[in-house]
């Protein structure tokens, strides 16, 4: 009897878990649409390389439409090893503490959240040490984007700014344009931006260019969780047999870990530039810390959500799709 593939036995467990479940698809598609474009992704092996916790949202999209997903984890999210910074710097924003510290008024006018991660870890600390979330003082929340927006939501927390563009630069731009609406100035102005310790400059350099005093706390690091292992050998000979159909990103660390994981196997890099295998990419800054790395982005979300990547990564199928001839 031939040796069970133990990729493919945790997908079909995966496929198992969520079968009949009629939220599978996340809204992508609407009841009036055919089947030949839910099946659109039929039989493709898609490698997800999100983390753990967050790749099955992914997953379940993918294999709505058809498709094979291939958990890889090549990150893992890790709390600070010393919380002192980010609780005194979280703790401020509560009335108790902002007394003690001779502030009449809350020290911050925003609290910036970049990712869901940075979300729940600031969240649950505080909750963890007693804080009531609904007694945070007057501070105004921005989030980059839905996903972060929602994160905040599940915690009671209703964010003041989302910018329509789901980056750190859209972030910075849509703060000083809410300040001059208002008709005011971020000069002098302290934010507080909790965010992984590894996060790109532009944000806090565009507040301080606007004249605000940023403080920057490390809330998490990312750190790689993907090596030469048993599922890493088995990630290999996918690749190098070309079952891998397409491998998607959706962060620049995801980018990273994955070819520090993939050159630490010293394998021929002729693998990933392979006409069969497209690369994905939840927005610009991902793809570009991609091509950094050498690798050819074929597919680019407009819209830099999970739902946005898969509606790029099925117009991409759907051009590549045979016509059907008319009968």
């Amino acid at each position: 009897m031939p040796e069970k593939d133990p990729l493919l036995e945790r997908q079909q467990l995966h496929a198992d878990s969520l079968e009949g479940d009629d939220k599978a698809d996340g809204g992508l598609y609407t009841m009036g649409q055919t089947n030949a474009q839910r099946g659109i992704l039929q039989g493709k092996r898609i490698l997800v390389t999100r983390t753990r916790e967050q790749a099955g949202v992914l997953s379940e999209r993918l294999l709505a439409l058809g498709a094979m997903p291939v958990e890889f984890p090549t990150i893992r999210i890790v709390p600070p090893h010393n919380w002192a910074s980010l609780d005194w710097a979280l703790g401020r924003l509560f009335p108790t503490v902002m007394e003690n510290d001779g502030y009449r008024d809350c020290p911050y006018a925003w609290l910036i959240f970049t990712s869901a991660n940075g979300v729940h870890i600031c969240c649950e600390r505080l909750l963890e040490r007693g804080y009531d979330l609904q007694a945070m003082c007057p501070v105004r929340v921005a989030a980059i984007g839905p996903a972060t927006a929602a994160a905040l939501t599940r915690y009671g927390i209703h964010p003041d700014l989302v910018p329509d563009i789901y980056v750190a630069e859209s972030v910075a731009a849509a703060l000083i344009h809410d300040s001059q609406q208002r008709g005011e100035s971020l000069q002098g102005k302290r934010i507080l931006l909790p965010r992984a310790a590894e996060a790109r400059n532009v944000l806090v350099t565009e507040l301080q260019h606007a004249g605000a005093v940023v403080d920057e706390v490390a809330a998490y690091t990312t750190v790689s969780v993907a090596s030469d292992d048993q599922q890493g050998r088995e990630i290999v000979k996918l690749l190098q047999r070309g079952e891998i159909d397409m491998i998607t990103f959706t962060s620049s660390s995801t980018v990273r870990n994955f070819m520090q994981w993939f050159r630490s196997c010293a394998i021929d890099d002729t693998f990933l530039h392979q006409p069969s295998l497209k690369i994905a990419c939840i927005g610009p800054i991902t793809s570009q810390t991609a091509r950094e790395l050498g690798l050819d982005v074929d597919i680019e979300a407009n819209e830099f959500t999970i739902d946005g990547l898969v509606e790029a990564i099925v117009r991409a199928s759907l051009a590549d799709a045979p016509l059907q001839r008319e009968e």
